[in-house]
């Protein structure tokens, strides 16, 4: 018999666009889901987890390597990670685990696998230049501006269909990965990652019919005065036309796909959920601003946008607890990098079972989303305890007192009685960040890039991805 090795075993879930209060343990009582409600029941949730910046790419890239943003290179969704920065697969590798990654973590770029071994593959093109993936004829819209909004609904789209077949190909790896276990006792990480609730808002009828009708309307309204740089974003996405019928449409299609995700994440952890000696964990890359104060999508630093869902189950994580203290997915990363005993130099984040770490998280964006270029929206977001600052580069910041202003309605930055407050948490927010100098990179990475384009429109002629007949074989969709 192979020598028991103690540490866990580490399986995990990530979505794309989850936000943090679409969750029935989070109080909503629209949201059905039985299964993560089950995981929080069993284990700890983190209330006040916050992304290390409101976009696909940024956030999951510093959740790998443990670097912020304007660290590591990667602001956008065009940027990929340089395969001389570890990734906590790389660390947990080199202390013995079998790392495996089932499904989408949106790696850009000719490295994809970052220190994994990689079971099955995303979904769309990867290479720089190559643009948002192709759904094909399924929808009329990927749902990322206004009007496309106006088709959410009822339907089936290739994103469901990827889902499926990364939680099916996610439930043979884990057997396999357990019979290999108990042979060889080599504990191991597993990465399932999905694509929904990631627009386009379309959710098959069943899910769809569950939730017609409970979904209430946005809670926060579109407001009077708001910063220069919102204002732009929402006019970027074109959203002033946006009907309440579609609005509301959009919403129950949302909360029909976390619906949809609950369920197959119910699967993976339902299959761990007796062994003792595993650790789970569900999380988001980024939330969903979903109607409230009349914006969609990401890319803001409002908590409906830049907090994330946080549930960790297993041995450390005490049953049923509600940890209010803030924090962020590179505090996860480091987490995981703990619990198996790893080190990755560099990194930024602090064990989550540390009742002493510091009550401070940042996120940043750069643009990205859209193919929209408004140097307005670079911006940064200090949370520090109850407050909240946000800076945008050349126009006023903005501050909150989340305990006493959770919605996040009265800036509180031209306060007199503020400005000592404001004056430490700029010095905080600041710290070691160049706006200048991040703004004259992103200038030469764009002009880098347009030729990548061009290339990709001369020589790969345009066509929607097809997918091959659902034959049962392995890694089908790679």
């Amino acid at each position: 018999m192979p020598q028991t090795d103690p540490r866990p075993d580490i399986v995990m879930v990530m979505t794309d666009q989850h936000a943090a209060r679409v969750l029935g343990c989070a109080g909503d009582g629209a949201a059905r889901t039985p299964a993560l409600d089950a995981l929080a029941a069993a284990g700890t949730r983190f209330d006040t987890c916050y992304c290390p910046s409101p976009l696909c790419v940024p956030s999951r890239m510093a959740f790998l390597s443990g670097l912020e943003p304007h660290q590591s290179g990667v602001l956008g969704n065009d940027d990929y990670l340089p395969s001389d920065i570890p990734t906590l697969a790389h660390a947990l590798g080199a202390a013995g685990y079998d790392c495996r990654l089932v499904g989408r973590m949106h790696f850009y770029g000719p490295d994809q696998s970052h220190g994994f071994d990689r079971v099955l593959g995303d979904i769309g093109p990867n290479w720089p230049g190559s643009g948002a993936p192709d759904i094909g004829p399924l929808t009329k819209g990927r749902g990322n501006r206004g009007p496309e909004l106006a088709h959410s609904g009822v339907g089936e789209t290739s994103y469901q269909a990827f889902d499926a077949a990364v939680t099916a190909q996610a439930l043979d790896t884990l057997e396999d990965l357990t019979r290999q276990r108990q042979q060889t006792g080599r504990p191991f990480f597993c990465l399932i990652s999905l694509f929904c609730p990631h627009p386009p808002y379309i959710a098959p009828r069943a899910d769809f019919d569950a939730l017609a009708g409970r979904v209430p309307p946005p809670r926060l309204p579109v407001p009077q005065q708001e910063p220069p740089a919102i204002a732009a974003w929402r006019a970027a996405g074109d959203l002033a036309d946006l009907s309440a019928e579609a609005a509301q449409t959009s919403r129950t299609a949302y909360y029909a796909l976390v619906r949809g995700i609950d369920q197959l994440a119910g699967r993976v952890f339902e299959t761990v959920a007796e062994r003792p000696d595993t650790v789970s964990i569900y999380t988001s890359d980024h939330g969903e601003a979903l109607g409230e104060r009349g914006l969609w999508w990401k890319s803001t630093m409002y908590d409906e946008s830049a907090k994330v869902p946080l549930i960790l189950r297993g041995p450390g994580f005490e049953a049923g607890q509600v940890d209010r203290q803030v924090c962020n997915l590179m505090d996860l990363s480091a987490t995981i990098l703990s619990l198996g005993g790893a080190r990755l130099p560099g990194h930024c984040g602090h064990d989550l079972r540390d009742r002493t770490r510091p009550q401070t998280s940042v996120s940043s964006y750069y643009g990205g989303l859209m193919n929209i270029s408004l140097p307005p929206l670079r911006h940064r977001m200090l949370r520090h305890g109850r407050w909240k600052l946000v800076w945008y580069d050349g126009l006023p910041p903005q501050l909150f007192d989340m305990d006493g202003d959770p919605g996040e309605t009265t800036n509180l930055a031209s306060c007199p009685d503020h400005g000592d407050l404001l004056l430490d948490l700029s010095h905080d927010l600041l710290a070691g960040w160049e706006p200048g100098r991040i703004a004259l990179a992103q200038r030469r990475k764009a002009a880098r890039t347009a030729v990548l384009r061009d290339w990709v429109t001369a020589t790969r002629p345009a066509e929607p991805m097809r997918w091959r007949d659902p034959e049962p074989q392995r890694n089908r969709y790679t």
